[in-house]
């Protein structure tokens, strides 16, 4: 049988500058498949009620025809945007895409747990599911998918049975930072174990690495592919196509397009040096997760100063908005364990940094 060919894409904007369509640069590119897969990190109307929340991502009905246009099949709501103009956005959002004739995953109507869609191409049945962290609870009359292992792993077991590959989207991490946690890469590997083809990750904004497990392919983190990326730091212009092949027997291989993401916000494929600046980024990252030195104590070491400075700006900015009640959260916050660890981390850093004068 001929391979269905999967691309993935992580997170997808749709906001540009100076009027530019959104993957104008990248179209040739992404049609070059039998299915295309992203992360929608936005709804797609601009009525509802606002989420008490610093970013609102929103965009009007119409934008749907450059997800569309672009070849998009499949698109995954589980992630902590889907709801930023509630139930109403939500639901206006799925009418959307409907009528684009774009599939989703990871949110629906009802307040019933999520079937996991199968999609059939060239004689194979690939079955996709997709989840997210996050502190919120669905609306009443809609559905988010939440990443709980057990649950999760049921419905990769059940969905196995009616189809040939599992395909699990993961919208999970912490932002701007370039490599999964310990507890992240054990999930993955738990969830290849129990069924799991390929798992797609995203959240972080970067591009994180890849890792060939038990006959799966894990990609902890597609990065941002079309995004406001002002945001972030510099290195988080870099993004990437992922191409799969798969068949009956299972993954028969796969490839990365390295790409960037330009000032108007436009993905398009990386040329020359920066191209070789891409793949050996990935190249590293990589390798630190393949090679199981994603330990705990490193990895809080790595992520203890950002992750805690782009929360509590979060907060400020929350607490100038909303007053007492974010302020409360914000204190339990500061006690929770994982807080408490990446204090622990950030100390550890910076006296190794003291004993080898800043070189650590």
């Amino acid at each position: 049988m001929t391979p269905v060919r999967l691309k993935a894409v992580g997170d997808v904007l749709l906001w540009t500058r100076n009027g530019k369509k959104p993957f104008a640069r990248i179209e040739h590119e992404l049609r070059r498949k039998d299915l295309l897969f992203g992360n929608l990190e936005t709804v797609l109307t601009e009525s509802g009620t606002e989420s008490r929340k610093r970013w609102i991502n929103s965009n009007p009905p119409e934008s749907a025809g450059h997800l569309k246009d672009a070849g998009f099949d499949i698109l995954s709501l589980a992630n902590n945007h889907t709801l930023d103009l509630g139930r109403e956005g939500f639901e206006k959002t799925l009418d959307v895409l409907e009528g684009h004739g774009i599939s989703y995953i990871g949110g629906a109507r009802g307040d019933n747990p999520l079937p996991g869609l199968i999609v059939e191409r060239n004689g194979l049945r690939l079955g996709f599911l997709a989840y997210t962290r996050g502190m919120f609870r669905s609306p009443p009359g809609v559905t988010v998918a939440k990443l709980k292992k057990k649950a999760v792993i049921e419905d990769i077991r059940v969905l196995k049975e009616h189809c040939d590959h599992v395909v699990v989207s993961l919208h999970w991490g912490i932002e701007n930072v370039y490599y999964p946690s310990p507890d992240q890469v054990g999930l993955a590997h738990a969830f290849i174990d129990n069924g799991a083809t390929l798992i797609l990750g995203h959240h972080s904004h970067t591009v994180q690495g890849l890792e060939e497990y038990n006959g799966g392919l894990i990609a902890y983190s597609l990065g941002n592919f079309q995004f406001d990326t002002e945001l972030f730091k510099e290195e988080v212009n870099s993004t990437m196509i992922l191409s799969v092949d798969l068949d009956r027997h299972g993954i028969q291989g796969y490839a990365v397009t390295p790409c960037v993401i330009n000032s108007d916000f436009q993905p398009e494929v990386a040329e020359g040096r920066t191209r070789e600046q891409v793949q050996r980024w990935l190249a590293k990252c990589s390798d630190r997760v393949r090679n199981g030195n994603v330990t705990r104590k490193w990895w809080f070491e790595e992520v203890g100063a950002d992750y805690l400075t782009y929360n509590l700006e979060s907060y400020r900015y929350r607490i100038r908005q909303h007053g007492f009640a974010p302020l409360v959260e914000c204190g339990v916050w500061l006690l929770t364990p994982f807080c408490l660890n990446c204090y622990a981390g950030l100390i550890r850093k910076r006296l190794k940094q003291r004993h080898t004068g800043g070189h650590a």
